[in-house]
């Protein structure tokens, strides 16, 4: 299959800012037994290669084509489950 195939079999389904927000939502399908593909993860970026900050381009994840329905079903609703960050527990109620 050429490079031009790969492309069109695979279709982004989200876009971040920053290298680290897309690793981790790739991660979060890959879990779900979807596969995931970050592109633009190997940013040199302003501190050297592996840079996990901002990136002015986005930084995209594809899925299979065949995939994209689930897997923006799980992104969707992974952002709406809670108000909170990822592996943060919420605050503690006031007294």
């Amino acid at each position: 299959m050429s490079d031009r195939e790969t492309q069109q079999a695979w279709v982004v389904v989200a876009t971040f800012g920053a290298v680290w927000e897309a690793d981790f939502a790739a991660e979060t399908l890959r879990e779900a037994g979807i596969p995931a593909h970050v592109d633009g993860g190997s940013h040199v970026g302003i501190f050297g290669a592996g840079y996990q900050g901002p990136s002015q381009f986005g930084v995209k994840v594809r899925v299979p084509w065949h995939r994209e329905r689930d897997a923006r079903e799980l992104l969707e609703s992974d952002a709406t489950d809670d108000d909170t960050p990822h592996g943060h527990p919420p605050p503690p109620e006031a007294p």
